[in-house]
């Protein structure tokens, strides 16, 4: 009897552990929630820094300063960054909240006031608004009490399958203390009860979690706008006093890097709610550096699995692929210059269908607005070279990999340069164009005539071809593309 249970049990956890999301990806699409304290101010910028973290609204909830008082720093702000398209919403105040910090950040301002400005709708409004508007799924980043994400999901329950997972800041959820919980603790057990995926980020008060006065050189000393920004605020009286005397600790902004950099986090899942993830510890230094690389100007978005930035100095590239670099880089952007590097060193060789397979990927992540991993594939290429030799692109710029179970060869008996793109239950289908295919099977007939597949003269010849292609290659112009049906199904290869 014991072993029946013990195998229920590890198929319960394994099925609830695979039933959980997929990591977020860092282009998805957020609302924040704060409560306007100091290290609010310094997240938010950071958030409102970079270009692949897309915005969708602002709330803000008693705690640090009352919402009302909260709704003018946050509007002042998105003028200085001109971003007044994001729409921003005022929680209600509660007579029991007043720390004692609220006359500190009462005592300076987050950019040129707005204090004519009057949201158009309530917090639960808005709210459901971005939810039900978006097609995928919106992260919360809440860096103050839990109140209006509570409030929405209370008035409507069914909002819960648009949220990815709430990111919050609190001291601690086990055991669950802290300021932002305290202020709220109804909403917070709530949402801790709800199911929803909730990771908790904390300073863990370790004492080196502080910043001296290395952060108001490098605002005061960089060109970025975030510099310039920050370097208005730090040098107002009472805030630049504060860092003086040691109390610029590191707190909110830890979200923002949790967001972009969740490697430099040790996180556990609470093992009776693994939808519960709390960080146990995190690399100070690097997110120290992370932040300041933020504010110069020289944080790089690329998610590589090992290169913090993917390389394009001429000196690690063999001498035939450097006239090519600054080109290719210019007209096609870096998404490509990684896929198409990738796929070379993982296919073996610089071929003519692998270079058209990355191309074509990147071509279906920009028409689906969608990030790798997020494609399932259906491809026509077959199994043997040289159509076979898309695939291996394909699954480079797209992530969708046989290891993933992602991609799959179409039950077809014509075998073509062509695959078929599904994102949210929308499909296309993308082929290379006729024109184009005649001319690499052209070239590939003329090589074979002069050298014959075992030369190395043939291998020389596919590989020049292939980087004129590259070079030369418009994804945007190379393909036809044609919208699928939603009820159109690919018959698959078993």
């Amino acid at each position: 009897m014991k072993k029946i249970e013990i195998s229920l049990g590890l198929l319960f956890l394994t099925a609830v552990v695979w039933s959980q999301p997929r990591p977020v990806k860092l282009s998805g699409n957020i609302i924040i929630d704060t409560d306007c304290g100091f290290d609010d101010f310094r997240a938010v910028s950071l958030l409102l820094s970079r270009p692949e973290i897309k915005i969708k609204g602002i709330l803000t909830t008693d705690g640090s300063l009352p919402p009302s008082e909260g709704l003018i720093k946050v509007t002042s702000l998105l003028k200085e960054f001109n971003r007044d398209d994001i729409p921003v919403a005022c929680g209600e105040s509660s007579k029991t909240i007043n720390p004692a910090w609220r006359t500190f950040n009462r005592s300076y301002t987050w950019g040129r006031q707005n204090i004519d400005f009057k949201p158009e709708m309530s917090t639960t409004d808005l709210i459901f608004k971005i939810l039900k508007s978006e097609k995928e799924k919106i992260t919360l980043v809440c860096l103050g009490p839990l109140t209006n994400i509570e409030k929405g999901l209370k008035a409507d329950p069914q909002i819960a399958s648009k949220i990815e997972r709430i990111i919050w800041y609190n001291e601690s959820v086990k055991p669950a203390q802290g300021f932002n919980y305290e202020c709220d603790k109804e909403s917070a057990n709530s949402l801790l009860k709800s199911g929803l995926r909730i990771d908790v980020i904390s300073n863990l008060n370790i004492e080196d979690a502080k910043f001296d006065t290395t952060i108001l050189n490098v605002c005061n000393h960089s060109g970025s706008e975030i510099a310039r920004i920050l370097s208005i605020v730090f040098n107002q009286n009472t805030v630049k006093k504060s860092l003086y005397d040691g109390h610029f600790v590191l707190a909110d902004e830890l979200v923002t890097v949790y967001i972009t950099n969740p490697e430099l986090f040790n996180i556990n899942a609470e093992t009776d709610r693994l939808n519960i993830r709390f960080n146990k510890d995190f690399e100070i230094n690097a997110v120290k550096e992370v932040i300041i690389d933020m504010i110069k100007g020289n944080y790089t978005s690329e998610r590589n699995i090992v290169f913090n930035r993917f390389p394009i100095n001429r000196e690690v590239f063999n001498y035939d692929i450097r006239p090519i670099i600054d080109t290719t880089l210019a007209l096609y952007g870096p998404d490509e210059w990684k896929a198409n590097v990738m796929t070379d060193e993982f296919h073996g060789h610089l071929g003519v269908f692998s270079i058209v397979g990355a191309k074509m990927g990147i071509k279906a992540r920009e028409i689906f607005g969608a990030g790798p991993d997020m494609l399932e594939v259906v491809t026509f290429a077959g199994s043997k070279p040289p159509y076979s030799c898309l695939t291996d692109g394909i699954q480079v710029s797209t992530g969708a990999t046989l290891g993933m179970g992602t991609i799959h060869l179409a039950k077809s008996k014509k075998i073509s340069p062509t695959a078929v793109f599904t994102y949210n239950n929308c499909s296309i289908k993308i082929s290379l164009k006729q024109e184009y295919l005649d001319r690499v099977d052209a070239d590939i007939k003329e090589g074979i005539s002069k050298f014959g597949l075992m030369d190395d003269g043939y291998w020389k010849l596919i590989r020049h071809n292939a980087l004129k292609y590259w070079m030369e290659w418009d994804r945007n112009k190379i393909f036809d593309i044609e919208e699928l049906p939603s009820k159109k199904q690919v018959r698959i290869k078993n």
